[in-house]
């Protein structure tokens, strides 16, 4: 009898190691890559300053409040992991687009949310500029507008501006180049 138990055990163990084998077959089906890993940039501080041009221009202006998560979850990033310098980071964001009507004093009630959230971003230092020629053609002049934003001669120059100072830019979210008036923006322009 006291050689069956070395036997036991060593069945024991063997169905052990098949099952184990087992296991990590099925968990290389499962899982081919392995597991992502959470990482930074090691270098982000020798940037001094992320500096990015945000492109707006939305045939609806209420998608400009889900691209401002994007730009929250820039700023946050930054704050989290850097560059840590004085000036870590410098946004602006071009309005050249049927969404113009968002900076508009008359449409602050229907578009408060997005306006107030604007507003502390740029409480935060974000700069906010508007094509002229889009205000001009929704039937706005510079003082219809909200104190937080410039009027810049036009998007597509500021855009170029911007590049050429060494900004990246983001345009995820701007839809394809629009005309000032769409079906969303109807009824929030400043022409009769």
């Amino acid at each position: 009898m006291p050689r069956l138990i070395p036997s036991l055990v060593l069945a024991a163990a063997c169905l052990g190691g098949v099952t184990a084998a087992v296991a990590a077959d099925s968990s290389a089906v499962q899982e081919p890559y392995g597991t992502a890993q959470f990482k930074s940039y090691s270098d982000i501080d020798s940037l001094k300053t992320l500096k990015v041009v945000w492109d707006f221009n939305f045939a609806d202006p209420k998608s400009v409040g889900f691209v401002f998560n994007n730009v929250a979850a820039l700023i946050k990033a930054t704050e989290d992991y850097g560059p840590h310098g004085f000036h870590p980071i410098k946004v602006v964001i071009v309005s050249h687009g049927p969404e113009v009507v968002l900076w508009a004093k008359q449409n602050y009630a229907k578009y408060k949310d997005i306006v107030d959230r604007a507003a502390s971003f740029a409480q935060q230092g974000v700069k906010f500029e508007v094509c002229r020629n889009d205000a001009a053609a929704l039937g706005f002049k510079p003082e219809d507008l909200d104190g937080f934003v410039t009027v810049i001669p036009a998007g597509p120059y500021a855009l170029t501006y911007w590049q050429n100072k060494g900004y990246a830019v983001m345009e995820p979210g701007a839809t394809l180049p629009t005309k000032p008036f769409t079906e969303f923006n109807k009824g929030d322009t400043g022409k009769p």
